[in-house]
């Protein structure tokens, strides 16, 4: 597989992975949160009559579930990717 190619193929796999991880996360924390709090997270966190406590427990929550759930997904769409093809996607270096 060509280098430009193969650029390519990372690019639509990775963020595809990483975009679905995304939205399941945001429902599944959006779930969290009702259950946790009894009540629907904000519907506008910067909004000056949001809660502070509120708006950041929003911000922080939605946040993590989001970005682990990203990593996740893109480190699983990485080692397929590496058993397909032989080789890791492109911009993953080995580690030293």
């Amino acid at each position: 597989m060509s280098q430009s190619v193969a650029k390519i193929g990372w690019k639509i796999v990775g963020g595809v992975a990483g975009a679905v991880a995304g939205s399941v996360a945001s429902k599944a924390v959006t779930l969290a949160y009702k259950k946790i709090r009894k009540s629907d997270p904000p519907l506008s966190p910067v909004h000056p009559d949001t809660a502070w406590v509120d708006a950041i427990s929003w911000a922080a929550a939605s946040g993590v579930a989001v970005g682990i759930g990203k990593l996740t997904a893109e480190r699983l769409a990485a080692r397929r990717w590496l058993e397909a093809t032989g080789s890791l996607p492109p911009g993953i270096r080995e580690l030293e």
